[in-house]
This record gives C-alpha cells, sequence and structure tokens, in this order.
C-alpha cells in the first residue's frame, strides 16, 4: 500500500469508528462512486502490466511487438506475454521477456486468452481444438514452448490452474458436471467435486465454485481446494472475481456480471465479510497489486484510469484518459495492467 493511500484508509476507519459503539456492519456502507477526474495521483502501477504495447515493470520497458499484449505471468527470473493482432482474434504470439530485456517468441498460433500459467511459472497449459468426444490439453515449457506433455478429455473442459504436476480442470456439460485434478506425471483425473469451478487458487487453497448454472439460480461457493466440502463462504448473488495474492482477502463481483463488465465491485475478506464497495459507469480488469491493494480498470462517466483502493480509500493509478467505446467481446475486455496469475503480482 503506498504511504498516501495507507493514511486514507487509516483515516477512513477512525472516522467511521468515532463517535459511536455499534456501527452498521460493512456492506452496509454506501459504494464508492469512482471518477478518476475526482481522485489524486497516486503511484504508478508497481505489478508488471501493458502500457502503449510495451511490458512495463518499474523503469523497465520492453518492446514485445504485436498490436496487442498481455502479461501472462512471471516464469522464473523473466516473463511471459501473450501480443495478437489488433482485434484479439489472430497473430498469436507467447513472447518470453529475459531478465536483461530481450525478447524471444516461444509459442505462435495459440490464444493466450484460453492459456494458463503455472503456479510456479514453469509451465502454461492450454486447451486445443477438437469435438466434445476429444479435447487435447496441453502442457508446455515457460522457457523453450517445447510441449512437456498433453492429454485429450471430452465435454470441453476448461483449465483453471496449474500446480506441481497437477492442472485443476472444469466442466459444465450435464452427467460430467464439476472440478477435476489431472495428474500430468500419471494421468490420473480425479473428480474433486460435482461443482463446476468459477476461479481456483492452488497455492492458498481456495476454490470458487457453482452450486449449478447461475442463470438457473445456482449459487456461488468459497470453499478450500483440498477439501471442497469445507465451506468458507456462500453467495447467491456475487461471484469471486480475483484473490490477493496470500490468499486473505477476494474482489468479487455481480455473479451474473457479463458483456462490457460489472458496474460494483466489492473488496471483502476471505469469510465474505465486506471491507468496500466500488461502483462506475463499468469495470474492465480487477486485480490485487499486493495482499491489500486492488486495482480496478475504472470506466467513469468520461474518463478512465486504472484505480489504486484500499478499504474505501482511492487514488488514480494511472492518468486518466478519455472514457473509449467499450469491447463487448466475451473473454476480450480492454486490458491496461496486470496478469491473470497471483504469481505475476511480483
Amino acid at each position: 500500500m503506498t504511504s498516501a493511500l495507507r493514511r486514507a484508509a487509516l483515516a477512513a476507519t477512525t472516522a467511521a469508528l468515532v463517535g459511536t459503539a455499534l456501527m452498521a456492519p460493512a456492506r452496509a456502507a454506501a459504494p464508492v462512486d469512482l471518477q478518476p477526474e475526482d481522485l489524486s495521483r497516486g503511484a504508478d502501477v508497481a505489478v508488471a502490466h501493458i502500457d502503449a504495447g510495451d511490458f512495463v515493470l518499474g523503469d523497465r520497458r520492453v518492446d514485445v511487438g504485436g498490436s496487442r499484449a498481455y502479461v501472462l505471468g512471471r516464469a522464473g527470473k523473466a516473463w511471459l506475454v501473450g501480443t495478437s493482432d489488433a482485434n484479439g482474434g489472430g497473430r498469436f504470439r507467447i513472447v518470453r521477456v529475459q531478465a536483461d530485456d530481450t525478447t524471444k517468441v516461444i509459442k505462435r498460433g495459440i490464444s493466450f486468452f484460453e492459456l494458463k500459467l503455472s503456479d510456479n511459472g514453469r509451465y502454461f497449459v492450454h486447451v486445443g481444438r477438437g469435438t466434445r468426444k476429444s479435447v487435447p490439453i496441453r502442457v508446455f515449457s515457460s522457457r523453450t514452448g517445447k510441449l512437456k506433455t498433453e492429454q485429450s478429455f471430452a465435454n470441453f473442459p476448461s483449465v483453471m490452474g496449474m500446480g506441481g504436476s497437477r492442472v485443476v480442470l472444469s466442466t459444465w456439460t450435464t452427467g460430467d458436471t464439476g472440478t477435476k485434478s489431472w495428474d500430468t506425471t500419471t494421468g490420473e483425473v480425479t473428480t474433486l467435486t460435482r461443482r463446476p469451478a468459477n476461479l481456483v487458487d492452488i497455492g492458498n487453497d481456495l476454490l470458487a465454485s457453482y452450486t449449478k448454472d447461475p442463470y438457473q439460480g445456482g449459487c456461488m461457493v468459497l470453499s478450500t481446494l483440498s477439501d471442497p466440502t469445507k465451506r468458507l463462504w456462500k453467495s447467491c448473488s456475487d461471484r469471486v472475481e480475483a484473490f490477493s495474492p496470500d490468499g486473505r482477502r477476494m474482489a468479487t463481483i455481480g455473479i451474473l456480471s457479463d458483456g462490457i463488465g460489472p458496474s460494483v465491485v466489492q473488496e471483502r475478506e476471505i469469510d465474505g465479510s465486506t471491507l468496500a464497495t466500488y461502483s462506475t459507469g463499468w469495470f474492465g480488469r480487477v486485480q490485487f497489486e499486493d495482499d491489500a491493494d486492488l486495482l480496478l480498470e475504472v470506466n467513469g462517466d468520461t474518463q478512465a484510469a486504472t484505480v489504486r483502493c484500499n478499504e474505501g480509500a482511492c487514488e488514480n493509478a494511472t492518468d486518466p484518459v478519455a472514457v473509449q467505446q467499450p469491447r463487448t467481446t466475451l473473454g476480450q475486455p480492454a486490458r491496461r495492467f496486470g496478469s491473470a496469475v497471483p504469481g505475476a503480482t511480483r
């Protein structure tokens, strides 16, 4: 947390406590409306991100090529970045950014929207094309891009994450709905729960999953991954969008949020206790910068910026720009910062 934001959060907390012994629960607090033009400028985004097509981390700036780029995560001392054409529909490349800022294309032709980096950064997993009876899931080296192993699965599984030799998969097909674990060493596949996954954090042993299709009245359950029967929180109105690196906090959005993005994001403890609620025209990317600070891609009434928030105290982490026409293609939101994996926040 930046010092200014820390002071602001402390002041907000102190003001809320003074003069009352019985305060309303945090979830009852009014949403903090985020309009970038009304916020002060704080420190720049601290995590690896893309700015004007370049990979940026602190003072480092590296041209990774491609019309669009997205940070996938850390791979040892290097970073992996996915690039594509301007529409995000072709000319896909996986680029390795070395510690000395040199770059190497290690893979071509696979969409980074469908890729998951392993927790240790050594591998990335990709779902290939196939049929309902057989879809290949392939594991590649993050250093060379070479294929390490592959196995075919039925019913169009989604890859939720990889930790060690285990890949976590999720399926929605009737009769085969649930979350599974694939041991890439032995080939064994184990069903963890009949609930399909929404989000997984293998390192922090967290699984957010659905009781059934949320459009059919399903709810979201947060549990441990090692024992999905150990419930930490349940909601029939919200779903988990991001976990903090230490697994003690999360960000949630409306369970049916779709299209251009949600208009409300809630910052919560891992037990579901609400720390703050944020609203704007629409949010793009939602990510934790560290164990406490949220980075929110805010698209307000007239201006857009990446905004850093902690328990209701917020500041701009990028300079505000005019709001652009929203992207409505599912799975391809505007991406001005960040990564899809907790390991990329450092």
